[in-house]
């Protein structure tokens, strides 16, 4: 093995302690699950120590496994860091964006603009994260979050994608079973479909001041498609944002409940560790992201708000 080759083995078994697989390595790295095996074992016989005790379904690293593990982590990374700071040298985009954000908004909004930015932009790849979990950006080496706010204090950059209503919602057929409720304290009457995301009590901005109704239900979702689902199909009352509800509040399929009655707006932000927008690509990423969701930014008053400032350091 030369030193070339035992430094590409010595990344690959970072990835596989990084993984926690040797399946989810190759899928990665684009290689054949026997390839990643040959190459660890072809490593622990250049050392002469085992790195990983096998199972057939897992692995554990031993004592040497785990200290070795550091090293080439960190040539990973900085391999991975190199490459990065040679890319932000390019004018054009060009190279790997890794981005996150929740299973709904992004199947919903997210995946058809990397869509058409892939079409403008084809020396760029995408690595995208679906995930309600929130993920460690700087931890992970994922360039761009999206995730809805308010935004707890981090070292991360951020900037407001766009804002929108939250509603209360129900389905036709839970209507005609159940009825509509007629005022804010009828709510905590009614069956919910409750969202992880959404506190138990809602806080309502109504014509005789600020309401905190306590709501509950026998459905309980952590993913916002689900929750749609379970709203579609008469489970429960719901909050949802407006944006995705529109045409079906339009022809008649979904009910606005009590509309005259306002809940806290739901904001969108682009999140990032400082310093990345350096790079020509995820700054390209960025504005288009900004152009593209800033014609669903609506606010209280029904015009078009955003942040179009993006933090450069």
């Amino acid at each position: 093995m030369s030193a070339l080759d035992e430094v590409r083995a010595m990344m690959i078994f970072a990835r596989v302690v990084d993984e926690g697989g040797f399946s989810a390595a190759a899928r990665k790295m684009g290689l054949s699950r026997a390839a990643i095996s040959h190459q660890i074992r072809q490593l622990e016989t250049r050392l002469g120590v085992p790195l990983l005790r096998r199972s057939t379904r897992s692995f554990s690293l031993t004592d040497a496994g785990a200290r070795y593990y550091d090293s080439c982590r960190t040539i990973s990374l900085e391999a991975e860091a190199a490459r990065k700071r040679v890319e932000e040298l390019r004018d054009d985009p060009v190279g790997k964006i890794s981005l996150t954000c929740s299973v709904h908004l992004g199947t919903l909004r997210i995946v058809p603009i990397l869509d058409r930015f892939r079409q403008t932009y084809p020396g760029v790849s995408i690595d995208v994260h679906l995930s309600d979990e929130v993920v460690d950006l700087i931890g992970r080496g994922i360039d761009i979050a999206v995730r809805s706010g308010p935004l707890k204090n981090s070292e991360l950059k951020n900037f407001k994608l766009y804002q929108t209503h939250r509603i209360i919602a129900a389905s036709q057929s839970y209507v005609s079973k159940f009825g509509l409720p007629e005022s804010p304290d009828d709510l905590s009457e009614h069956e919910w479909v409750m969202y992880s995301r959404v506190p138990e009590t809602l806080t309502l901005q109504c014509a005789d001041g600020t309401r905190n109704i306590r709501v509950s239900g026998s459905v309980r979702v952590d993913n916002a498609t689900a929750r749609l689902q379970f709203l579609r199909g008469g489970h429960g009352l719901a909050v949802v944002p407006l944006c995705d509800v529109q045409q079906e509040i339009d022809n008649g399929d979904l009910i606005r409940v009590l509309p005259d009655c306002k809940l806290p707006d739901l904001e969108i932000y682009a999140v990032y560790p400082g310093g990345v927008t350096r790079s020509a690509k995820v700054q390209s990423l960025l504005d288009y992201m900004r152009r593209e969701m800033r014609e669903i930014d609506i606010s209280r008053n029904g015009q078009v708000q955003g942040d179009s400032h993006i933090d450069h350091s």
